[in-house]
C-alpha cells in the first residue's frame, strides 16, 4: 500500500489525541486503533519489531514522572502513554520515516522542539499537569528530546539494517 504512511499518520494523530482527551479511559480505542494499523500495514513484522525501542521511551517519561517534571492522573505509569510511544515507534515505519534519513543533528532540533510542544499541548488538554514551572519543564524536555530522537533513529537504523540482513539469509 503506498500511501500507508497517510494512514499511519492519522492512526498516530488518532491515538495521541485519543489519549490526551480521554487518558486513563481511552486504553481500548488505543488497543483498537493499535491492531487497525497491524491490519492494514504492509510492514507488519518489521513494524513489530521497532517496538524493542519502545522501552527506551517509556523509561524516558517513567524518569521524567518519578523526577516530577511533569505527572498524570495515573497512579502506575499510564497505559495509554505506553501506547502513544507504540504508535510513535512503529510511524518510524510509516508517517515519519523522513526523519529516519535525516543528519542526526537536524532530529536533534527538531526532537528538542517539537517533543515539548507535544508535552505542552498534552498538559493544556490536561492529559498531564506540570510538577515544575512550565518554563522549566519545556527546557528539560527540549534538552531530553535533543538527545532522545536521534537515539531513537540510531536504534531504528540499526534495527533495519539487521531486518535487511535477516531477509537476505533466509
Amino acid at each position: 500500500m503506498k500511501r500507508f504512511w497517510l494512514i499511519n499518520l492519522v492512526l498516530f494523530q488518532a491515538t495521541w489525541f485519543v489519549s490526551a482527551i480521554y487518558t486513563d479511559t481511552a486504553w481500548p480505542y488505543l488497543i483498537a486503533i493499535f491492531l487497525l494499523h497491524l491490519l492494514l500495514s504492509p510492514t507488519v513484522k518489521e513494524d513489530i519489531r521497532l517496538l524493542i525501542l519502545l522501552p527506551i521511551g517509556v523509561a524516558v517519561d517513567k524518569v521524567l514522572i518519578d523526577l516530577g517534571v511533569f505527572h498524570t492522573s495515573a497512579e502506575v505509569f499510564p497505559l495509554w502513554l505506553i501506547l502513544i510511544w507504540v504508535m510513535f515507534i512503529i510511524s518510524f515505519n510509516h508517517s515519519l520515516k523522513w526523519l529516519m534519513a535525516m543528519p542526526l543533528v537536524l532530529s536533534a532540533l527538531i526532537g528538542a522542539i517539537a517533543g515539548p510542544l507535544s508535552y505542552r499541548l498534552g498538559a493544556e488538554l490536561g492529559a498531564l499537569e506540570w510538577g515544575v514551572a512550565e518554563l522549566n519543564g519545556l527546557l528539560i524536555l527540549a534538552a531530553v528530546w535533543a538527545g532522545l530522537l536521534p537515539s531513537l533513529v540510531i536504534g531504528y537504523r540499526h534495527l533495519r539494517l539487521d531486518f535487511a540482513l535477516d531477509k537476505k539469509g533466509a
